[in-house]
């Protein structure tokens, strides 16, 4: 699969902060429902790498020229395969997390949170 030269902190949609320690405080009282995040994280970008790889070996084989290892990892997706590949990631991730999401749109909306996080801005 071909990478992307847009750094990950640029993609619409995505919030990342860039220091490890900000990110590991927000699950610090609740540090298994952290991990467990991590881990489902971690199997959501396998199972992405595996779905292109599997997509590499079906355009591969039907292009009827046969492949080997050697093929699989030469191959460089077109532009519109890429976007297509692209655009499954962002639904199964949009699938995995929806229930983050659905929790954090929820504490958006809390009166309670929105003032701790005002009381937290610079």
């Amino acid at each position: 699969m071909s990478q992307s030269n847009t750094p990950a902190d640029e993609v619409e949609g995505l919030l990342f902060r860039e220091d490890a320690q900000q990110r590991s405080e927000f699950f610090s009282e609740r540090a298994d429902v952290g991990r467990l995040l991590e881990m489902v994280t971690a199997l959501t970008g396998e199972i992405a790498m595996l779905r292109a790889r599997l997509d590499t070996h079906e355009r591969l084989a039907a292009s009827g020229k046969g492949f080997d290892r050697a093929a699989v990892e030469a191959y460089r997706a077109p532009p519109e395969v890429f976007a297509e590949r692209m655009q499954d990631d962002q639904a199964m991730i949009a699938r995995v997390f929806r229930a983050v999401a659905d929790e954090l749109d929820r504490l958006a909306e809390d009166p309670g949170v929105q003032k701790v996080l005002m009381e937290k801005q610079p």
